[in-house]
């Protein structure tokens, strides 16, 4: 974590005597605002100043526009537009008069701790939302504002496509999701240390390339930290691709969400999908090209395996944080 002071006093105390954290996201927000996502922090449409503030800390952290866009993507209605060649797609920029513009923060009282769990929280959400730096206000900290974030995962999110695609339409129903999974998230005990471990590994992911293979990698070693024992070599019978084949049928049933294969994948049964995903990923760590068109067909591609995994994750969490218990005597068999 990376902390700044800004001394300048050009903004009055008044304005900022609460600290709050930026949502990365380009989101519409649909529903009754302000929502308490933890106790005393507060999920609301940023002030006037506020967006002052964040704009000037964007402008300072993100790699340079490109060049056919003049404001940042907060400021803009940004319209798909899927081109003839297949998987191609541009986009239209039209800008959003300034009453629409769409920077979100979690506004808080006193010192930042529980943003990491908040972080987590808002980590499982089917629309996963990122929260992005940390402005703590002139009334916490004497000689000026303060300034946290992460580097490493600031400067993934705004070197990805991510931050610059269409807004997603995000619920209140979605947003009252995050004190459900605060909360659960604050009860884990030490007993379950692979848990919270699992928890940490998704935050990191965030700090590497978003398409990078290496995350890829990252989301089936959460999968299998959570429900694989590491196998025996001499039983084919206890394989990680057979163990998961297996145990993930029985979960899912008691998935938050349903997790829909046809949404990502060509028509299969669940058994092939998990064999052809751990062929994908024999492939990654062998250093061979996986071949789409082939055998590997019916997965359509690296960016639905990717989504597909991530919402496996995630599901996987939320049933591990909610009954501790059965995930982990189940990671035992």
């Amino acid at each position: 974590m990376h902390e700044i002071m800004d001394n300048n006093n050009s903004i009055t105390d008044d304005e900022f005597e609460k600290s709050y954290v930026f949502v990365l996201n380009n989101i519409d927000v649909h529903g009754e605002l302000p929502i308490e996502v933890a106790p005393g922090h507060f999920f609301q449409k940023a002030s006037t100043q506020q967006v002052q503030k964040i704009k000037k800390w964007i402008n300072v952290f993100k790699p340079s526009l490109q060049p056919n866009i003049v404001a940042h993507p907060y400021e803009l209605d940004i319209i798909k537009i899927t081109a003839h060649k297949q998987g191609s797609a541009k986009y239209s920029h039209e800008p959003l008069s300034e009453d629409r513009w769409r920077y979100w923060v979690i506004e808080f009282e006193g010192a930042n701790k529980e943003v990491s769990h908040i972080e987590s929280a808002t980590s499982l959400l089917r629309n996963d939302l990122e929260l992005g730096f940390v402005i703590l206000s002139r009334n916490l900290l004497r000689g000026g504002e303060g300034l946290v974030y992460h580097g490493q995962s600031l400067f993934s999110f705004f070197d990805s496509r991510e931050f610059y695609q269409p807004a997603l339409s995000v619920t209140q129903e979605e947003l009252r999701e995050i004190p459900e999974n605060y909360e659960l998230i604050k009860k884990i005990t030490p007993d379950y240390p692979h848990i919270s471990r699992a928890l940490r590994k998704l935050r990191d992911l965030k700090s590497l390339p978003r398409t990078s293979e290496l995350v890829t990698i990252g989301l089936f070693s959460i999968i299998e930290s959570l429900i694989t024992h590491s196998p025996k070599l001499t039983e084919s019978a206890d394989s990680l691709t057979h163990q998961i084949k297996n145990k993930i049928p029985l979960l899912r049933k008691r998935f938050q969400r349903e997790l829909n294969y046809d949404q990502y994948f060509n028509p299969a049964s669940e058994e092939v999908f998990w064999s052809r995903l751990y062929k994908y990923r024999s492939c990654i760590v062998h250093g061979e090209e996986p071949n789409f068109l082939k055998d590997l067909q019916i997965l359509k591609g690296r960016d639905n395996v990717l989504e597909f995994l991530k919402e496996t994750v995630k599901l996987l969490l939320l049933l591990s944080l909610k009954e501790p218990v059965l995930v982990s005597d189940l990671k035992k068999c």
